[in-house]
This record gives structure tokens, sequence and C-alpha cells, in this order.
């Protein structure tokens, strides 16, 4: 799993999981899934340290197979966004990337 932090020139800030062990035929209209799953847990995580302070939305254009992704409120402040970000990968042991989704759902490069 990788997890990323992005902002596009005209968006709010996007927390992405990509590389997750999702089955074959998942399909975010038809999520396959199960719960212990990579999608499951950083799912469940993202939402659970936001809490209610954050307001965090599911990025539909991102969701793919492999590809998880939450869009930040507008108006949350970059060191909550950060803060939110790291606790998210603390607690799957990896280095938080500041980096572009690999593509859009499109498939094209979202940079």
């Amino acid at each position: 799993m990788i997890i990323k932090l992005f902002q596009p020139p005209t968006g709010s800030w996007l927390l992405i999981a990509e590389l997750l062990n999702d089955p074959p035929t998942w399909d975010r209209f038809i999520p396959s899934h199960s719960v212990d799953s990579e999608r499951s847990k950083f799912d469940t995580a993202a939402k659970a340290k936001a809490g209610d302070e954050l307001s965090l939305k599911p990025c539909k254009d991102l969701l793919k197979r492999g590809t998880s992704a939450f869009e930040y409120d507008w108006n949350t402040e970059e060191d909550d966004v950060l803060s939110h970000a790291l606790e998210v990968a603390d607690a799957f042991g990896v280095e938080l990337l500041f980096a572009a989704p690999a593509t859009t759902s499109s498939g094209r490069n979202a940079a």
C-alpha cells in the first residue's frame, strides 16, 4: 500500500491509497472487497481518524480497483490535513508521499 497526499492546482487536498489488494472483480459500483481488505482498512482508518472534526468525502474520480481516495473539505486548514494524513500513514507503518495519483479513472495522468 502506498499513501499519498496531493493538492490539485484547482481543488481540495486528496488522501490517496494505491496498490490496494482489491479482487480482480472490484468495481466502485459493485464493491467486492472484504472487511479484512486493505481498502476496507484504509477507508475505515481515514474516516475514524478524521472523527467529527474533519470533513472527508470519497473522491469518485479516483475510485478504481487498487485505489481509494478521499477529498478534504475546501476550508480544512493545511496543518489539519497534514496531521490527519500522517496519522493514517502511521497507522499502516508506511511513509506519507506527497505526489499526484498514478492515474485518474479515465487512465490519464492526473498531474
